[in-house]
């Protein structure tokens, strides 16, 4: 599969060296006695499996069983703080105070006060290391293992993230904190990462954006299973639907990545067929470094992953990219 006259790829510094870029988040914190095992019992992930210092990803779904949200839950001395994608944090947080009752837990959309940026590439440990003050914190290693530190006269936390996009660090704080690196870290000679650049990682990883997760998803059909969901943990919302789907075997849809023979990416939403079927929705798409061509993001039935050739508009499409879903890690 070819296109003709394809978009120009651009080498970025995010695959060949080190860039920095800010990321839209929502943060909701969950702090009290209670914060762990309350929020255990609305999310796929074991939390109270989870060290502090350490991080894991996970799905809020609704009593059907359907994703409300994935996000990333640290644990830090204080409780947990749920980092998610941009304008989802109000909606997070009011659905977990919806079933909050007598336990010892503050919930708050901390969104607006806390802010973030990402340091990725192969140099960013290096960089990174020469950016703190002496002594210097030694950075995390294992993905999501998270510090307390000072960057730029300013507290911060820096999470060690893989998988999701970028590959690098976090570094959280408040706004004054977060501008602060940011400055120094330009005066330094580090670049601004081409937030197109940022998003074709995203897309790459097939980690999926509020776009990309529609209503009535189930969590096994975006493939974060071993990252996201415990078959082994005790009763939490959603769990009858997410227990029977992986006694099944198999999920009737999957998220994948499309490369599409195309000069330009196509625009979203796109119809994804096999024939004359409308077999899913292309949701995301970028020009893709890693190969070479315009590439997106899809659910697709699985019926149709097994008969290629796929088209999207007029363009062929193939998939490259297709996560286990369904299955028990």
């Amino acid at each position: 599969m070819k296109a003709d006259s394809p978009t120009p790829v651009p080498a970025s510094p995010l695959c060949m060296g080190v860039a920095w870029a800010h990321l839209a988040q929502a943060t909701v914190t969950a702090r009290g006695t209670d914060a762990v095992r309350f929020v255990d019992n609305f999310t796929t992930a074991s939390v109270g499996a989870v060290a502090n210092g350490r991080g894991t990803e996970a799905f809020f779904t609704d009593g059907r069983g359907w994703v409300i949200a994935l996000a990333t839950i640290l644990r830090t001395d204080a409780g947990l703080e749920i980092v998610t994608a941009a304008g989802l944090g109000q909606r997070l947080r009011d659905h977990l105070e919806h079933y909050h009752i007598r336990e010892t837990v503050d919930l708050t959309d901390a969104s607006a006060d806390t802010q973030s940026l990402i340091l990725a590439g192969p140099a960013a440990p290096l960089t990174l290391a020469a950016a703190l003050p002496p002594p210097a914190t030694p950075l995390p290693t294992a993905c999501l293992e998270h510090v307390s530190t000072t960057l730029a006269g300013h507290d911060v936390r820096i999470v060690r993230v893989s998988g999701q996009g970028a590959d690098g660090f976090w570094i959280r704080g408040g706004r004054a904190a977060i501008d602060a690196v940011a400055r120094q870290l330009s005066a330094g000679g580090v670049p601004e990462a081409d937030p197109a650049a940022l998003e074709a990682a995203r897309i790459e990883a097939v980690f999926p954006a509020p776009g990309d997760i529609p209503e009535k998803t189930l969590p096994q059909e975006l493939g974060r299973d071993p990252r996201a969901i415990s078959f082994t943990k005790g009763c939490y919302l959603g769990q009858e639907t997410v227990a029977r789907l992986d006694a099944l075997g198999h999920v009737n849809r999957r998220l994948v990545l499309l490369a599409i023979a195309a000069p330009h990416p196509p625009t979203c939403p796109a119809d994804v067929r096999h024939g004359d079927d409308v077999v899913g929705t292309l949701t995301s798409s970028c020009v893709s470094p890693k190969h070479g061509m315009p590439a997106g993001l899809a659910l697709v039935r699985t019926r149709a992953l097994a008969g290629e050739p796929l088209t999207v508009g007029s363009a062929a499409a193939r998939v490259v990219s297709m996560p286990p879903a369904g299955a028990t890690p």
